[in-house]
């Protein structure tokens, strides 16, 4: 069940609320809602930025009857859509937006420093919450997440909010999942909102027209890790440097994430190079590797992607791996996702 709104914005109770008015509506709504037998979990809507007094000010609120009130609240709603890539110029929502296939590598950098925002801003609510519920009752709801482009690359005209993603979509998708399995505690549900001709669409279709965009490959990729039990995963690498109007800035070389299921290992990792590969040596505490194979999504194009007539543009390659001594070294191509299916020994 859920009871929509966000911000300050809850169009769920019908109106503008302060966090204490909207967590009263709330535990009213969860009062009289009819349950027909049926056990409903609510989720309350939570912030779509670095709000951390509407959170805050919802669980005190709530937490006033006693901590235990927050047991009837399953999840914390948290969305964020990378939009803003105007460096800082504009917080206009229109203005501020960029290309979805006319882009440089600036633009590329860009679009990956607003999605690794989710990470500061999922840990920043987690602790926000741990004050009035610092057994962690409830958990945080991904309930929407992606980049938001201007119109004009829609596939099929007249989808107004359908973009065609790109190569750099496919690997800002890649940085999100991983994100998310880095927080298995944390996070008890993270949705795609947009499965199809939408922002950051797995696929794309029109009458008897579809294809897979590089976000439903990476999708299909990630897969593998469903099922299994997250591991932790440490990464080492040089930062990429870069000019951005004029400042330097800089961006993680290599990030991923890894679980693994019985003796079946899986690692996916990003590189978010624009033109470098990355040489990596790959250290596995407590187990050996026996076999293994590398999927990878990546193309020389940075802005290459799917449409209906060209369906096979950008798609993953499967090859086999060579292991030797129990260890492995692999080399990350630039601009890729990679998983790493792994057999232990």
């Amino acid at each position: 069940m859920r009871y929509w709104g966000v911000g300050n914005e809850s169009w769920g109770c019908g109106g503008n609320f302060t966090a204490q008015e909207y967590a009263v509506e709330f535990r009213r709504f969860t009062t009289w809602v009819p349950r027909f037998g049926q056990e409903l979990s609510f989720i309350g809507s939570g912030p779509n930025v670095d709000d951390w007094a509407w959170t805050r000010g919802f669980f005190e609120e709530f937490a006033k009857k006693g901590r235990r009130e927050l047991h009837g609240v399953y999840g914390w709603a948290l969305h964020h859509y990378a939009w803003n890539l105007s460096r800082g110029k504009t917080r206009d929502w229109v203005q501020g937006k960029g290309e979805a296939v006319k882009f440089d590598s600036l633009d590329w950098y860009e679009l990956m420093r607003e999605g690794d925002r989710m990470e500061g801003l999922i840990n920043g609510h987690w602790q926000v919450m741990a004050e009035e519920d610092p057994e962690h009752w409830v958990k945080l709801m991904v309930d929407e997440w992606g980049p938001w482009y201007r119109p004009g690359s829609e596939a099929t005209q007249g989808d107004q909010l359908e973009q065609m993603p790109t190569l750099r979509d496919a690997v800002f998708s890649g940085i999100t999942l991983d994100t998310f399995n880095r927080h298995p505690g944390k996070i008890a549900m993270a949705n795609c909102a947009q499965l199809i001709n939408c922002l950051n669409s797995l696929y794309l279709a029109h009458e008897d027209k579809f294809v897979v965009t590089p976000v439903g490959h990476v999708f299909a990729m990630y897969a593998a890790h469903q099922g299994g039990q997250a591991l932790r995963t440490i990464f080492s690498t040089p930062t990429i440097d870069y000019d951005r109007d004029g400042k330097p800035a800089s961006f993680w070389g290599l990030k991923g994430s890894a679980s693994v299921r019985d003796k079946e290992l899986t690692l996916t990792v990003v590189n978010p190079h624009v033109s470098s590969a990355r040489e990596s040596e790959i250290v596995l505490c407590g187990a050996a590797l026996k076999s293994g194979k590398s999927t990878v999504l990546t193309n020389a194009d940075i802005h290459a992607h799917n449409t209906f007539e060209q369906r096979q543009v950008v798609v993953p390659q499967t090859k086999a791996l060579e292991i030797g001594g129990g260890g492995l070294r692999y080399t990350f191509p630039p601009a890729s996702v990679t998983k790493l299916a792994l057999t232990l020994s």
